[in-house]
């Protein structure tokens, strides 16, 4: 008979919460919070201590970088990719011309956005 363990977690470990801060490149505080929100899980608490999942930090980080041809910028990615100072991408987007999303203090656009306002004014 085979001594192989049903839930084998060597191909998914449990990693301590600093493991998986130092992972998504946040402090141990945040992590907690990502946990307690109900953004980050499911996590299990042993002795009183936070341990996730190899897997669900990956699904986490997969979902917040979204698709790589279509990333995040900043109002300075946006003044490089439009070629204009870093206040006209600002006011454009201050003024709707472009749409964006404020992420905590950060505003940022998708470059799809920045995209369709080149269309509009070219055509």
């Amino acid at each position: 008979m085979s001594s192989t363990p049903i839930n084998s977690s060597k191909a998914d470990p449990l990693v301590s919460a600093a493991q998986a801060a130092q992972v998504l490149g946040v402090s141990r505080w945040w992590l907690g919070e990502l946990v307690r929100r109900g953004r980050l899980g499911p996590c299990a608490r042993i002795g009183n201590r936070i341990r996730v999942r190899q897997s669900v930090l990956d699904a986490y980080r997969a979902e917040k970088v979204g698709d790589a041809g279509d990333p995040w910028l900043s109002y300075e990615g946006i003044a490089d990719y439009l070629d204009v100072s870093p206040w006209t991408a600002g006011e454009l987007v201050r003024h709707g011309e472009i749409e964006a999303a404020r992420i905590g203090r950060r505003v940022l656009a998708k470059r799809s956005a920045v995209e369709a306002y080149i269309e509009r004014c070219t055509t």
